[in-house]
């Protein structure tokens, strides 16, 4: 009895085993194709980029960019009479690329983006495609940038606490509770894009309002709050940590926040999240125009601040 049992163990085991390496194709269906705007514009002077392309299939990691149309912004579009035209130019290197000259947004101010494309691969009549966005406000800035152990004594998930370099601004806060902050830290000039620095990438301002940020008043237990964390093993003395605070809409939040949850969806585990859109057409356009304000600050690395007495 014994080895029957044991010799129908074996065959159901190789039954097992053998079915798992059977292939599998699944197949997903394709969406639509549709015309896609990525476009932004900030308060700093600077060249600003608006992206036209179509949307890939889900496989494949080929874009096809829409190349000759004519993409134009213009300022306060919602106040009586419009404000200055800005033309986008694409360059002959980056096809599906517009970009302005050196322009700088205004805070509060609306912007209309429009983009028409009297040739192209879907559609026998010409795409036109826009968008509206009012630059958010922000704080007139960063007076300084703390470089610190962390001090949370709950710690943080994935973070080694005795390798952990807080990124903590201080600055007098607005008193507008929605602002919501897309963090960017940068190391001696190149974006940092390491964890942990990625789990404070959005910063929501709700219960800081108002405040001197990282200020007395504020702290609980004189535990200062980081915006971001670098890991030691990155630093070295003398480095130059700096880091933006960009001002973002709750919109372009949820935006964001949808592109997260999108990225390496199992398609067994069902379809893509919905991926919301402030673009408007006369076809089935998607994407996001985003307008932002911006602060920033600047820290040099110290190794001396973090050697244990």
């Amino acid at each position: 009895m014994k080895n029957n049992i044991i010799y129908w163990l074996s065959v159901l085991s190789v039954l097992l085993f053998s079915a798992c390496t059977e292939e599998i194709v699944m197949e997903v269906p394709e969406g639509k194709k549709r015309p896609v705007i990525e476009g932004y514009l900030t308060d700093e002077l600077k060249s600003h980029e608006v992206i036209l392309s179509y949307s890939s299939e889900f496989y494949s990691d080929d874009m096809e960019m829409i190349s000759g149309a004519e993409v134009f912004l213009v300022e306060s579009r919602q106040y009586q009479g419009h404000g200055d035209t800005i033309f986008l130019y694409e360059r002959s290197d980056q096809p599906g690329h517009y970009f302005t000259d050196s322009v700088a947004g205004t805070k509060g101010r609306w912007y209309h983006l429009e983009a028409i494309v009297q040739e192209n691969t879907l559609y026998d009549t010409p795409i036109r495609m826009y968008a509206d966005a009012k630059m958010p406000n922000n704080a007139d800035g960063i007076d300084s940038i703390g470089l610190l152990p962390l001090l949370n004594e709950e710690g943080i998930p994935f973070v080694d606490e005795k390798a952990a370099v807080c990124i903590c601004p201080y600055f007098q806060a607005l008193s507008d509770p929605e602002i919501v902050y897309n963090v960017e830290l940068y190391l001696n000039g190149s974006r940092f894009k390491n964890r942990p620095s990625k789990l404070f990438q959005l910063f929501q301002m709700q219960g800081y309002a108002g405040y001197y940020f990282n200020g007395p008043e504020m702290l609980n237990n004189n535990i200062p709050i980081p915006v971001g964390i670098m890991n030691k093993s990155y630093l070295h003395e003398g480095d130059l940590v700096k880091v933006k605070l960009f001002s973002i809409s709750k919109d372009y939040l949820y935006f964001l926040m949808g592109q997260k949850l999108a990225i390496g969806v199992n398609p067994a585990m069902g379809a893509f999240p919905a991926i919301t859109t402030n673009v408007f057409s006369n076809c089935d356009a998607i994407g996001w125009f985003a307008t932002t304000s911006e602060i920033e600050g600047e820290a040099v690395y110290h190794e001396s601040a973090f050697e244990e007495e």
